[in-house]
């Protein structure tokens, strides 16, 4: 009413502390973003909200109410800084907080990250397995938690010179022979004479429960060193996220053909994260990077660079680092702008139409200026498809450009032509089905190739 927020409820202003709904207003803003991100969640999708003191508390119970709070996996603590800070007024403020939820959590399974460099130089030893089982290491076989023990760990076991040893194990008494039937199980002395009872624990078998205290992972300055062997200059975004916080986070909370979607890409940290663990794992994991153009600030380096709005710089973040990895690494630039479609306009600045305008719309209802790559993806939207088909114009055609699209799996495909007429040699060498499905516009038709089409095929006008 006032004048504050847009038609879409969107902010005009800023959002300073000093305002009386600053926790409201920044509420107001995530929650469509967070309810939405829900839905496009998969069953057994995870999210991850990063956010400091201010909101941390209203936003883990706005992220109770959307996503459940029996959902909630853990609020990680991550230390983004390791030194420091004495110009503080109070504390010294060294992390910030992950909110991670699930969308369904009977969905998931156990999380596990893979060992790291240093953790994988533990496994020295090697047995008679060494060649399908690597080397192992060895571990007590003692209860993790002995002031909490489980039923069923006490027990006797025998050891090599006949001693039985009775006390609470690791593991109930059919869990220790199937252990040591599969040879699984080390006996050592101690210095004392008493007998130690360890278990193998094998590198190819072996991964790591994340933990909620993230001290040991890339910090905030790393964030920024890294952009600056990027773009070789410093300061062209503020505090990006390091590559090696995102790359952690997916490590247990995707698999090789996750689709990871950051909504506030910012300097696109997470595109580079899945692109080096794609690399590492052999993944095919694909991202969605989203930003608005927001300007980037008045004599800023991102500015002095060349960069007007945020967005470019993520973009030539992921073209830069593109150049590391294999042809097949790429993505595809989208922004929302009006319809190509002349009666599908809602814009404010458009003439009031008359009768005949509106007559002569009906006989093309493509917009003046319209460009063939728009057209056709908004097509591609329309009819149900992603926007990572594979867009290829039929080749053998002589006069029409026909492009063929075709679902990443392959499983849909169909035809689009944009020209303004139609030759009936180069159509029936597409040899369409009673499946097949055409599109072209509507003044490329006579009646009799329309009546022709619609027989052989499924035929769809603009």
């Amino acid at each position: 009413m006032t004048g504050q927020v847009d038609s879409e409820g969107n902010l005009q202003t800023t959002n300073p502390e000093t305002s009386g709904r600053y926790h409201s207003a920044w509420l107001s803003m995530m929650y469509p973003r967070l309810f939405l991100a829900r839905q496009l969640l998969t069953d057994d999708g995870i999210i991850f909200v990063s956010i400091d003191d201010r909101e941390v508390y209203n936003l883990r119970l706005m992220l109770n109410e959307i996503f459940g709070e029996e959902n909630c996996l853990q609020q990680v603590v991550w230390q983004r800084h390791g030194g420091g800070g004495n110009d503080s007024k109070y504390f010294a403020t060294d992390h910030e907080y992950i909110l991670s939820y699930a969308k369904n959590l009977h969905a998931i399974d156990r999380l596990r990250r893979p060992l790291t460099e240093t953790e994988k130089t533990a496994f020295k030893q090697k047995d008679d397995y060494y060649e399908t089982r690597g080397p192992y290491k060895t571990s007590v076989f003692e209860p993790m938690r002995p002031d909490n023990p489980a039923e069923g760990l006490r027990y006797e076991i025998e050891c090599p010179d006949g001693t039985m040893v009775y006390k609470e194990w690791g593991q109930k008494e059919t869990g220790f022979l199937k252990l040591k039937d599969e040879d699984r199980i080390v006996f050592r002395k101690k210095q004392n004479g008493e007998w130690q009872v360890e278990k193998k624990i094998y590198l190819n078998e072996s991964k790591r429960v994340p933990r909620s205290l993230l001290t040991k992972v890339e910090k905030n300055p790393k964030g920024r060193r890294q952009l600056r062997e990027i773009f070789d200059s410093d300061g062209i975004f503020s505090n990006p996220k390091p590559v090696g916080l995102i790359k952690h986070l997916l490590q247990f909370s995707t698999n090789s053909d996750s689709i990871v979607l950051d909504f506030f890409a910012g300097s696109c940290t997470a595109a580079q994260a899945v692109l080096e663990l794609n690399q590492e794992d052999n993944g095919n994991r694909q991202y969605i990077m989203v930003q608005l153009p927001e300007p980037t600030p008045e004599k800023s380096a991102g500015r002095k660079a060349g960069f007007e709005t945020i967005d470019e710089i993520g973009k030539e973040r992921i073209r830069r680092v593109c150049q590391n990895f294999s042809e097949s690494s790429g993505f595809r630039v989208f922004k929302l702008s009006p319809s190509n479609y002349e009666t599908e306009s809602n814009s404010e600045t458009d003439e009031k139409p008359t009768l005949f305008s509106e007559l002569e719309g009906t006989l093309d209802p493509l917009r003046e200026g319209w460009l063939a790559e728009d057209v056709l993806y908004e097509i591609i939207l329309k009819e149900g498809y992603p926007l990572d088909s594979a867009i290829q114009p039929v080749k053998e055609l002589t006069t029409n450009t026909v492009f063929c699209i075709t679902t990443p799996n392959g499983t849909q495909s169909l035809h689009i032509c944009l020209d303004e007429q139609l030759t009936e040699t180069d159509i029936e060498s597409l040899d369409l089905s009673k499946d097949s499905v055409f599109i072209c516009r509507d003044i490329a038709l006579d009646d009799t190739l329309a009546a022709n089409l619609a027989l052989q095929c499924r035929l769809k006008t603009i």
